[in-house]
Order: C-alpha cells, then structure tokens, then sequence
C-alpha cells in the first residue's frame, strides 16, 4: 500500500544508468561531429587547391606571353637548414644545405623542410644559447613540418620513395626560373638568433617590404619562423618531385610521363636519372607562402591547408615544370598547377574527401 503524498525517488543504480547513457550519447555526438569537421576540411582543401590553380592560371593568361619576373618571388624555398656541405649562404656556417639528394629515411635526414634535427644543428648554424637550445629541441618533439610528403612509405612491404628530392640549380634553370618569376626565395631560420646574425632588423627586405621575421620559433613552422630572402644563384638548393613517387601527380597535371618497363639507369632516390632518360620533364616545387607575391596579389587572407594541424607544414604548394632531357626541347618554366602539403592534387584530395563521407 503507497503512502499518499510520498513520491519515489530515483535509486543509486537508475541514476548511474541515465548518466551512463548520456555519455554514450554524447560520445556519439561528439564523433559525428569530429566527422563532420574532418570531411567539410577536406571538401575545403579540395576547394582550395582548384581556386588557386585558377587564380593563377587566369593571370597567367591575362598577361598573355608579358614577362612574369617577380610573379612568384618570396616563394617558401622548403629546404631546410643543417651543418656541414652545399649551398651556404650570409655569415659563414650561417646557413648550410646538406649536399646530397634527400633519401627519405624519416624525416631524420637534413635537407627537405621538414623540421629542426638535432640541437647540435641549431647551435652550429646559430650560435644559440643553451636555455634556447632546450627549448628549440622540446618544440622539435611536436613540429614535423612537411613529414607527409618527405618520408618513404612502406605498403604491402614494398618501400616507396620520398616524393621531395633535392636538386642543384645550374645557370640555365636559374635564368628559366627567373623568366618564370621565381627569383628571390623566403628560407626560415630556426631563430630570431639567426635573423640577427644576417642583419635582418636593418634589411631592406624588413624594413621596406615588410618581410616577416617577428615570433623566432623553432624553425621550420611557416607560421612562426623568421625567414629571409636568398636570391637563387648557380649551385642553390631547391625541392622537386621525386618521379619515382609521383607518377600520378605529373598525370594528374596533365604531364607527359613515359613507360619505364625495360628502361636501365633509373635511380629511385636520384630524379636526374629520370630526366636524362627522357621519361618526365623536370617538377619545382615551392611553398605559397604568407610573403609569395602571389599570396599578397591574388588572395584577400593566405590560403592554408585545414586538413593538417599547426605542428604541420601548412601552406599549399606550387609546381613549375621544366622540359628536360631526351624527348623535350627547350629549358623554359612554366606554372604547373597545385598541390598540397601532402602531395595530393585536387583530383587525389577530391578522391579522400568522397570515400572520407
């Protein structure tokens, strides 16, 4: 018999069950959600990637053959610094490229952009201090700058190649970069420190262009670094298309790339060997970024990659083509198209977006 007036409270056990299930359901939400994020950045890459590609395009065409010098200048170089070897630049051990092709072995290797190394590195090229060195080689944990695009993958136990190499500018593809419009270079420093050594605060590049170099940082973080521009010279490093790894890139830009069944001499880490054997032209790849000409003329706010997080290399990149070797004529550059921080051209990036919903 109920008492009159007397209602039932809920018991320990019904309580914990209703706050059971709304964490269930918020868990739920809170992946449908992360989902939603996730597929509406790559449908935003994909975007991206085609409207610059057609903002350039369409001023390339409406120049109509003018001379472009200047079009491209202060676009992101992607190699990064390390002691000892090739191309150096300001101060003497100021700035130093690694010598040889990039070979992929994880982003532990300097060269390509992607990252401080070793805190012995920052202390050669820079001369930092020992509070900063600590600092620089805790903030090396979470930066990996342009690692997608960079380090071999391995799938089915079969290793392929980096898709960024290394390659030496000779007097000829620097005069064609320049008609194209790629002349000056912005490179990072992985400090302030080396901004100073350069005598950046009183460079004209500083003062009167207004060339980013506030925020130091560890380098290698487009967003953070100092960077200063280097005039592209005979012997000076720059990144290209590994065409080991990057056949459907150079088909998806609409580029020729011969059969290489039965072809000796191709070295997989080594592009030049592809080049000579007539079975691609020659691909340049060049960071867009905040300080390009293109960026500051053609886009009201920077474009950046929302698939990738800030740890990453985040600015989109420009391909320029160079006929090379048997089978095409002539050394000019010309624009390319598009990719971005991971390699992926708008018909690869559109590919993840539709099978990611």
């Amino acid at each position: 018999m109920m008492i009159k007036g007397v209602e039932r409270a809920f018991t320990l056990i019904e309580l914990i069950l209703v706050v059971a299930v709304i964490a269930i359901i918020s868990v739920i939400a809170v992946g449908k959600f992360s989902d939603l994020k996730r597929d509406s950045s790559r449908k935003v890459n994909v975007a991206n990637i085609k409207n610059i590609a057609r903002t350039i395009n369409t001023e390339l065409a409406a120049r109509d053959g003018e001379i472009v010098r200047g079009m491209f200048a202060y676009a992101e170089s992607l190699i990064d610094s390390a002691p000892g070897g090739g191309d150096v630049t300001g101060p003497a051990g100021a700035y130093n490229v690694r010598d040889s092709w990039y070979d992929g072995s994880g982003g532990v290797v300097p060269g390509i952009y992607c990252g401080i190394k070793t805190t012995g590195a920052v202390v050669n090229a820079g001369g930092v201090g020992t509070g900063e060195v600590a600092a620089i080689s805790e903030a090396h944990e979470s930066n990996v700058g342009l690692e997608p695009l960079a380090v071999a993958t391995v799938s089915r136990g079969k290793t392929s190649p980096a898709k960024l190499c290394m390659y030496y500018l000779t007097d000829s593809d620097v005069t064609a970069l320049k008609d194209a419009g790629v002349s000056i270079v912005s490179r990072h420093n992985y400090s302030n420190q080396q901004a100073s050594n350069l005598n950046w605060d009183s460079s004209k590049y500083r003062t009167e262009m207004g060339l980013h170099s506030t925020g130091g940082g560890p380098g290698m973080r487009a967003d953070l670094s100092a960077c200063y521009p280097v005039v592209l010279t005979n012997g000076s490093a720059v990144a290209v298309l590994n065409p080991a790894s990057c056949e459907s890139i150079y088909r998806d830009l609409g580029l020729d790339y011969a059969s290489t069944y039965n072809v000796s001499g191709l070295d997989p880490k080594d592009p030049s060997t592809y080049y000579s054997k007539g079975i691609c032209c020659k691909l340049y790849v060049f960071g867009l970024g905040r300080d390009c000409a293109a960026s500051t003329k053609f886009f009201e706010s920077h474009p950046r990659c929302p698939v990738l997080d800030k740890t990453h290399y985040r600015n989109y990149l420009l391909v320029f083509k160079q006929n090379t070797g048997l089978g095409n004529t002539g050394s000019a550059v010309t624009f390319a198209g598009v990719i971005d921080p991971s390699g992926n051209t708008a018909k690869q990036a559109q590919y993840s977006a539709d099978w990611s919903s």
